[in-house]
């Protein structure tokens, strides 16, 4: 009787035994690093993501996938998906991702789109083009990543009149470049700055009223505290004649008085 209660024993350990090999191996075959000879590993989310998360280490997973069926604009590898890893390479989702659902190519941004403009914007902000050219626009030297104040250049009273409409204004692009690594010159027909709600209706009430130009501004400049006084052409008159030669005047008559109008 002992003999067959060792024998009981023994064979239960063995089949424990082998049963822990057999899900070991198992488990084996599901992991990352170890997967069947038919099977490939694929770049899965971890988490659900929403359009415009940023793709990276913490939200991604390797998935064993059969490598006779893996969907087109899958990722094999996460060279093919973050290139070098810098930041001009960095991928946003496009379209919502599900848990465990693979990383799809149609999904997601191309490396270093951080330039769409959705993404860049602050929840408070909005996005507002403005026509320039190659005087407005400072010849070129503005690139996306700059800021400016805008200029406004309007008639008033029948005298022209400049002043700072905004300061500091953040730039997002130029035409429909969205870039900020721009080393040389390129001249654009349009500026895309980010402004608040509020400084997007003054700048289209400024575009009905006159003409704009863009006043780069230094990567160390300090913030402004005040609006600096609009300026008259007026204030050119001491530019515009010698000291020796009066400047000669003329009389008109307007409604509700008269005023003297420099003549050549």
């Amino acid at each position: 009787m002992r003999i067959l209660a060792f024998l009981v024993l023994g064979f239960g350990i063995a089949l424990a035994g082998g049963g822990v090999y057999y899900v070991s191996e198992y488990l084996k075959e599901q992991s990352v690093g170890n997967v069947r000879p038919d099977m490939v590993r694929v770049l899965a989310a971890n988490q659900a993501l929403a359009r415009g998360d940023l793709l990276d280490a913490d939200n991604l997973k390797w998935t064993g996938w059969p490598s006779g069926s893996v969907p087109e604009g899958a990722y094999t590898s996460t060279a093919a998906l973050f290139g070098d890893g810098g930041d001009d390479q960095q991928r946003y989702v496009m379209r919502s991702i599900e848990p465990g659902e693979l990383i799809l190519e149609g999904k997601i941004s191309k490396p270093g789109e951080y330039g769409r403009i959705p993404f860049k914007l602050a929840p408070h902000m909005r996005a507002v083009s403005l026509r320039i050219d190659a005087v407005s626009g400072v010849s070129g030297f503005i690139s996306a990543g700059d800021h400016v104040d805008i200029l406004l250049t309007r008639s008033v009273d029948g005298q022209l009149v400049s002043s700072v409409t905004l300061q500091d204004i953040e730039v997002l692009a130029i035409d429909q470049r969205a870039d900020t690594e721009g080393v040389s010159p390129r001249l654009g027909r349009t500026a895309t700055v980010a402004v608040t709600t509020n400084q997007a209706q003054r700048l289209a009430l400024a575009r009905q009223a006159g003409r704009l130009s863009l006043l780069l501004r230094g990567l160390a400049a300090p913030a402004d505290a005040d609006v600096p006084p609009p300026v008259g052409s007026d204030a050119l008159d001491g530019l515009s004649r010698s000291p020796d030669k009066p400047m000669k005047t003329i009389k008109v008559n307007r409604p509700g008085g008269s005023e003297l109008v420099p003549i050549e």
